[in-house]
């Protein structure tokens, strides 16, 4: 039996559109969670809490500083739920949200004394900081701040940051970036792979070397899943989508089973936007998703 404490994170302050906070809900009230509260080998724990406008809300309406301070309060009641079910041995399962949200996850993991690396499927590398961002949108902050870089408040979210060391995160997916966070990124020698139409892979199988790497460095390892990550043609439910991204059957085959796989801590899956949706595709992967996870 193995103890799965679900987190439903409904905030979209990180992000451009705050309609993303609905994708927590959307889950919520759709049961796409059943299979795994309901599975007999898991016993679940679910966890709520929303920090949501009206999903016409956009950024610009909203100030640096109050759009921080609510990012802000998010992260900070993540990290400190992530701490306690960690340390009570439980796997973790995040839905955001955007993904300023991780933060405040992998913090709170590294808080609660756990050794692991972190993959970071997303088409995007959110290593941005205050200084380097023209939308000033922490939803493309997380690995800067995890890599401790950035705003203060975003670091000390760690008791001792930074939350990661270079070695500890490797990208895959990614293809839509600016060149101060790949300068960043490269210099400090995390691992990235590309994913575009120059540098196609098999992604299933970068995850599962990627997931063998950190294993070889850590006693875990968690994932951080952006599903716009995932070629839009299936996920177009995203706030920032990008073309030529990754096959969503590898992502089914990279995720298959992890809820029951010893040496993962955790998964996040963030920046769903339900609003963003089309013929209800994303609603569809991410329930195909979710039936993965408890697959063998």
């Amino acid at each position: 039996m193995r103890n799965v404490s679900i987190i439903l994170a409904a905030s979209g302050w990180g992000a451009a559109n705050f309609a993303t906070a609905d994708g927590a809900l959307n889950v919520l009230q759709k049961n796409i969670l059943k299979p795994i509260i309901d599975h007999p080998d898991l016993n679940c724990i679910v966890y709520y809490a929303a920090w949501q406008l009206s999903a016409l809300e956009k950024s610009f309406n909203h100030s640096v500083k109050t759009r921080k301070n609510n990012v802000l309060q998010a992260t900070t009641w993540l990290r400190n739920l992530v701490e306690g079910e960690i340390k009570k041995g439980n796997f973790i399962l995040v839905i955001g949200g955007d993904h300023s949200l991780a933060m405040g996850t992998w913090s709170g993991v590294k808080n609660a004394g756990e050794d692991f690396g972190l993959i970071w499927i997303d088409a995007h590398m959110d290593a941005h900081t205050y200084e380097t961002s023209l939308s000033n949108n922490p939803h493309g902050m997380p690995v800067s701040a995890l890599l401790g870089s950035g705003d203060a408040a975003f670091l000390n979210l760690a008791n001792t940051p930074p939350t990661l060391k270079p070695f500890s995160l490797i990208q895959t997916g990614i293809r839509s970036y600016e060149v101060e966070e790949q300068q960043f990124l490269e210099k400090l020698q995390v691992e990235i792979a590309y994913h575009h139409k120059r540098y196609s892979y098999d992604a299933f199988e970068h995850f599962t070397k990627s997931r063998n790497k950190l294993l070889k460095q850590h006693s875990t390892y968690g994932v951080s899943f952006d599903i716009d990550g995932v070629d839009p043609s299936y996920c177009p439910g995203t706030g920032t989508p990008a073309d030529g991204g990754i096959e969503l059957e590898a992502v089914e085959q990279s995720l298959k089973g992890i809820v029951f796989d010893p040496n993962c801590i955790g998964l996040e899956i963030v920046e769903y936007n339900p609003h963003l949706d089309k013929d209800l595709a994303t609603f569809a992967a991410f329930k195909k998703i979710i039936e993965t996870l408890i697959s063998i």
